[in-house]
This record gives C-alpha cells, structure tokens and sequence, in this order.
C-alpha cells in the first residue's frame, strides 16, 4: 500500500539546502510550515507523503544535487507543477559556476525563479524583499 499522502498544504514548504541557509530561511519565511530536508532520499520521502506550496532548493544541496531534486520533481506525478526556486545562499568557492548558467539549467528544468540571496542584504529589508518574490509564486 502506497504511503498516505498530506493534503496540499498552502503553508508548507520544502527547503532541501544545507544547515548553513537555515537561519535565514526560517527568518525570511517565518509564519509558513518549513520542511528542511539534506538529502535526496529525505527530499523524496517528503514530497511522497505531503503536498507543498513551495519547493526551495539551495545550489549546495546534498553535494550539488540540486538539479536531480529538480528532475525529480517534474517527473513524480504528485509533485509536479508546485512552484519550485533554486537559490543561492552564499558565494562560490569556484569561479567557474556561473549564475547565469544556473539560471538557464534551472528554468530549463521548470524552475520558476533562480533566487540569488547574496544580492539581498540579509536584514529586516533585504528578506522583506525576497519574501515578497516568494510569496508570489504560492498559490492559494
């Protein structure tokens, strides 16, 4: 018997990134049901027993498996077509990761924003500003 899902859930969101991001998601979008997952048998796991909102997922991911979380979600059925954000939480130890690459593999995947947060201060203002690109993707 296939494991009993959650109905969807407007304030639930999945947040598959490393423990580093922690802090300021859950300040960017406190009030909302966060789910943090590490890896991609967790992330799976999640999306097979609950319906989410938003699926954020950090370029770090379970050792830069961010656009296998992406494919995945396109292709499982219950978990298609819920809004989905890659991000970017701090600056790369190599320069030969383009942003604008990543922007172009993830919209590629159907991802609806590729959301760089070292361009928004982390402040009161700064995750004001990226909430409010957040919450425009959730649907009610």
């Amino acid at each position: 018997m296939p494991p009993r899902r959650r109905p969807y859930m407007a304030h639930r969101i999945l947040i598959a990134d490393t423990p580093e991001g922690d802090r300021r998601i859950s300040a960017i979008l406190s009030g909302y049901d966060l789910v943090f997952v590490r890896t991609m048998g967790e992330a799976q796991r999640a999306l097979e027993r609950e319906r989410f909102a938003l699926v954020l997922v950090g370029v770090h991911f379970d050792d830069s498996r961010m656009f296998d979380l992406l494919r995945h979600i396109q292709a499982a059925s219950a978990s298609a077509g819920c809004a989905m954000v890659c991000m970017r939480s701090h600056h790369f130890a190599s320069p030969a990761i383009t942003i604008e690459g990543l922007e172009i593999a993830t919209k590629a995947l159907g991802c609806n924003l590729f959301l760089d947060l070292t361009w928004y201060a982390d402040d009161a203002p700064g995750n004001a500003a990226v909430r409010t690109l957040l919450e425009a993707l959730i649907s009610p």
